[in-house]
């Protein structure tokens, strides 16, 4: 009885379905919608406004959804209620969503809402960061600088407060704050010549990755001096190729990943700063690990090394602002690719945990096996040392150093200025060693990084 009342239920149920007016599903034709870029797919911008592709293709009905045109109109769940493109770029160093929803007249919670934010510290420098078009804007930037309040604001730069405060979507005059970034309509009388700007700030492929060397490039403003801090680093800026300024950093081997904070303060003749702060990321990078080595004890001691890496330190702080190098660094050895350690990989000494890491790399020799200039330079250091043995270190300006450790010979002084594939003196078996080669460090911002990146990576055109 109770199957044959399951049929015939069934039965009805179905012959409804069948009887029920089909509902045609269509694209949608109003609201916000995204324009795909090279390299979109369905999932990626699903991921990107937290729907999924079900939802995208019940709005966007099409043949081949694996096949996205640049230029294809998507409209987005959830934005129904808007109208307009929904375009997307990296995130520049030198901004923020703050800056950015201002720049784009993002007001209110657009920009929250359609970068689904919960904090803005969220965005760092290469995230794309998601706005709705607002048509071409003709307008100024104004940089507030420390110890200015409405007032002089106003005599500074012959705008008015109130005006300001309501263009950039605040309640009052009172709400101008100091490191703030401004905009006014072009049309407005500005003259804000007398503010630093913060401009054209870059960092060669956004993220930070551990070992390697960071470049962060800016517009030049002749009223204002560049400085900054990375990473607990200070930041050194110079004169580039390009008519901007730029600062080399190296990111610690050992630091941690995730978002870091970077600070830039523009400084004018008269005192008056504007400080930016925004967060990059920290990539991990994998240099795998070496075999455990075995060493004599004193010169893995806390109380050996320390005071010398500190020396070590000291010798690399300064940044000299001639850059001397015009090409590529050149390998140390006249055994280019006989490396036997490489940069990075984690170590063992005498059975402790892989704790340390090999801050350099390591050329096969014997003290008749000569060592070269890897760029020219200045001697800045020629002697013994107790964990590098005999140490010669060069300055390369802006920051940048290279150190060879372990010699049997020192061929060079304190002063000497040497050039590209110079001998500067002889591998040898001096120092923490269990065996004769030439230890290679590369030293930048006083951070060791990945020498390999020297070699095959242009850093000439800065």
């Amino acid at each position: 009885m109770k199957t044959a009342l399951y049929r015939t239920t069934v039965l009805l149920v179905t012959l409804l379905l069948l009887l029920a007016p089909l509902r045609p599903v269509h694209a949608q034709d109003s609201g916000a919608f995204y324009v795909v870029s090279e390299g979109d797919t369905l999932f990626s911008i699903a991921r990107a406004f937290h729907t999924n592709t079900r939802e995208i293709l019940t709005l966007n009905p099409m043949d081949d959804p694996d096949n996205l045109a640049p230029g294809k109109r998507l409209f987005i769940p959830g934005f129904q209620d808007l109208t307009g493109a929904i375009l997307s770029l990296p995130l520049p160093a030198g901004e923020t969503a703050h800056t950015l929803q201002r720049a784009y007249r993002q007001l209110g919670n657009l920009s929250q809402r359609l970068n689904f934010l919960t904090a803005p510290d969220e965005l760092y420098a290469g995230k794309n960061f998601f706005y709705l078009y607002p048509g071409e804007l003709d307008q100024v930037r104004l940089c507030l600088t420390s110890g200015l309040n409405p007032a002089e604001l106003a005599v500074t730069t012959l705008s008015n407060p109130w005006l300001a405060a309501q263009y950039n979507g605040l309640a009052a005059p009172w709400q101008l704050l100091a490191n703030d970034t401004l905009y006014l309509p072009a049309s407005v009388d500005v003259q804000a010549a007398a503010l630093p700007t913060l401009s054209g700030v870059n960092v060669r492929g956004y993220t930070l990755a551990q070992g390697k060397t960071s470049v962060l490039q800016a517009d030049n403003d002749p009223r204002a001096v560049l400085s900054g801090e990375l990473m607990g680093y200070p930041l050194h800026f110079f004169p580039d190729m390009r008519g901007g300024l730029t600062a080399l950093q190296g990111v610690p081997r050992m630091s941690e990943t995730g978002l870091t904070p970077l600070t830039i303060t523009a400084t004018t003749p008269a005192g008056l700063t504007y400080t930016h702060q925004q967060n990059l990321l920290v990539k991990f990078v994998e240099y795998g690990y070496d075999k455990p080595l075995d060493v004599a004890d004193n010169v893995v001691d806390p109380a050996v090394t320390e005071p010398e890496f500190a020396q070590l330190m000291e010798l690399t702080a300064p940044a000299p602002p001639e850059k001397m190098w015009y090409a590529n660094f050149a390998a140390p050895s006249p055994n280019p690719d006989k490396i036997t350690s490489y940069y990075g990989r984690l170590r063992s000494y005498n059975g402790s945990d892989y704790t340390y890491f090999h801050s350099g790399l390591d050329y096969s020799g014997t003290d008749a096996t000569p060592i070269y200039a890897a760029a020219p330079g200045v001697v800045v250091f020629a002697g013994p040392l107790t964990v590098r043995g005999n140490a010669t270190i060069i300055s390369h300006g802006w920051g940048v150093y290279t150190g060879y450790w372990h010699q049997s010979r020192i061929d060079v002084k304190v002063g000497d200025r040497v050039e590209t594939g110079q001998t500067i003196g002889m591998v040898g078996n001096t120092g923490r060693v269990t065996g004769p080669h030439l230890h290679f460090d590369l030293i930048v911002g006083q951070v060791e990084v990945d020498p390999e990146d020297w070699f095959r990576r242009n850093y000439v055109d800065l």
